[in-house]
């Protein structure tokens, strides 16, 4: 995601831009959703690659920029010597090709394979360029806030990437997170979320400035997903008191369902919020605002803040 987008967002009625946070071989925070750098043809987790070879990679997929021009060449043409080390515009042509070359790289992937979709990709596909944490931390104005998800993968998640159940060291990957929140936060809102438990324990043991979110997909669990924190509702209400987090980010399934959910965990003093499917529909947005409901995280944000407006109104 990149400021431009985080701006438009917030345009378009966000309180807070959601985005996910991992951190490379050579320990630099970058924004990134997927835990397999696709875009390069495999299944290399972003853990393995180091912050010139992630920029490469969005370099070598970019439609504003001569690939060949990122990466140190100039275009030149063959014919021509008078033309020698003028960069050529691109072509309608090399934007198609270009995609069609990222699609066959897609094709390997276990990301392909499995959903048939890369919502990190350019042609074919919808993607913003590259960043780092530190980038949008700078350029973005603090007036917007954040709900940072940092984004360390389970065996369950490794498992299903195709991955080797190996990451970063977890102290090490939270440390380097927070050092940027740290230096270049600075008075903006910020809340810090993460599927993992661990993380989320980490998160509020090491600092005290920003709520930490428990997410789950309670109710509504992946089959290979056997962690007893992440089984149900109850269970994840249990974790966030025992390590005395903020609240919890449950899949909006059985929220809508039964919005009474809603009322339970705030009723326990917890922040409520949902995120998944449901909420690109105004209708299941506005059950649980009249629930009760903290916030929702969507794609359709103009979409949602209008239809919550019409409520309000």
């Amino acid at each position: 995601m990149q400021p431009q987008s985080i701006l438009a967002a917030n345009k378009l009625g966000a309180k807070l831009v959601e985005f996910d946070v991992q951190v490379t071989k050579d320990l630099v925070p970058v924004l990134y959703h997927d835990y397999s750098l696709s875009e390069s043809g495999t299944d290399v987790p972003i853990h393995d690659v180091n912050l010139d070879q992630f920029m490469l990679v969005a370099a070598l997929q970019s439609p504003q920029s001569h690939p060949p021009s990122a990466i140190g060449l100039t275009t030149v043409s063959p014919d021509k010597s008078s033309n020698k080390g003028i960069k050529r515009s691109r072509s309608d042509t090399d934007a198609r090709e270009e995609s069609t070359d990222t699609h066959k790289r897609l094709r390997c992937t276990e990301e392909y394979i499995r959903n048939g979709v890369k919502p990190n990709t350019r042609g074919d596909f919808i993607q913003g360029s590259f960043v780092t944490l530190e980038d949008v931390l700078r350029q973005v104005p603090e007036h917007i806030g954040f709900n940072v998800e940092i984004k360390y993968p389970r065996i369950c998640e490794s498992r299903r990437a195709g991955h080797a159940p190996i990451a970063l060291e977890l102290n090490t990957f939270i440390d380097r997170t927070l050092r940027m929140l740290e230096r270049y936060a600075g008075a903006r809102t910020i809340i810090l979320s993460a599927f993992t438990p661990e993380v989320c324990i980490l998160l509020a043991l090491k600092q005290k400035a920003y709520p930490v979110l428990f997410i789950t997909g309670a109710e509504t669990p992946a089959k290979d997903d056997h962690d007893v924190r992440a089984s149900s509702l109850d269970m994840a209400v249990r974790f966030v008191n025992q390590w005395d987090l903020a609240g919890i980010v449950v899949a909006a399934k059985p929220l809508v369902a039964c919005p009474r959910l809603i009322g339970y965990v705030k009723g326990l003093g917890l922040v409520c919020a949902s995120y998944g499917p449901l909420n690109e529909e105004p209708e299941n947005v506005k059950i649980q605002a009249d629930a009760g409901i903290d916030f929702v995280i969507t794609d359709r944000v103009a979409l949602i803040s209008k239809s919550l407006e019409d409520v309000d109104s």
